[in-house]
């Protein structure tokens, strides 16, 4: 294991809401690029709808795709992402710190 742990691999791919009309659900899954983003998806019960399957947020190269919400009238999206940072600050030349006591 790498660590820290990558944000792509605390990403819950299949995070899920239905739409307000329960004929859809919005997922949020990867790409062939494996890039994340939302998915729209056909709903119905005892058929594979898999071929109704459609992009349609996210997938950006530099973000990954964490959650998403459905609005009550099914006009809007949102959708979070998270961008992985890191770095190293050196701050030299403080005064008022003093070593540890032994």
């Amino acid at each position: 294991m790498t660590w820290p742990p990558s944000a792509s691999s605390q990403i819950l791919f299949g995070r899920a809401r239905w739409t307000p009309d329960g004929r859809r659900i919005a997922f949020i899954g990867a790409n062939a690029e494996g890039r994340s983003g939302v998915y729209l998806q056909d709903f119905v019960p005892g058929r594979d709808t898999s071929a109704t399957r459609r992009p349609v947020a996210g997938f950006a190269p530099d973000v990954l795709t964490e959650s998403l919400g459905v609005s009550p009238d099914g006009k809007s999206l949102v959708v979070s992402t998270l961008q992985e940072y890191s770095s190293l600050t050196l701050a030299e030349g403080l005064t008022g710190l003093e070593p540890p006591r032994r």
